[in-house]
C-alpha cells in the first residue's frame, strides 16, 4: 500500500514540475539586468543555504545514529 501511495505521488508530481518558471519568466525578462543578476545571486545563495542545512543535518543524523 505504502508503495503504490510514493508511485502515485511521484506520478502525480511530474505534470506540476516548471509551473512556477513560466509564470515568473515573462515577469523577469522587464526587469533590468541589474535586477536579474541579483535574482540569480539570491538563488544561488538560497540553494547553497538549505544544502548545507540538509548536509548538516544528516551528518548529525548519521553520527548520533
Amino acid at each position: 500500500m505504502r508503495t503504490l501511495c510514493i508511485l502515485l505521488l511521484l506520478a502525480a508530481s511530474h505534470a506540476a514540475g516548471a509551473q512556477g518558471c513560466s509564470q515568473c519568466r515573462d515577469n523577469l525578462a522587464s526587469t533590468p539586468h541589474q535586477t536579474q543578476a541579483a535574482y540569480r545571486h539570491a538563488i544561488l545563495l538560497l540553494m547553497s543555504t538549505g544544502g548545507g542545512l540538509f548536509a548538516a543535518s544528516v551528518l548529525l543524523i548519521r553520527r548520533y545514529r
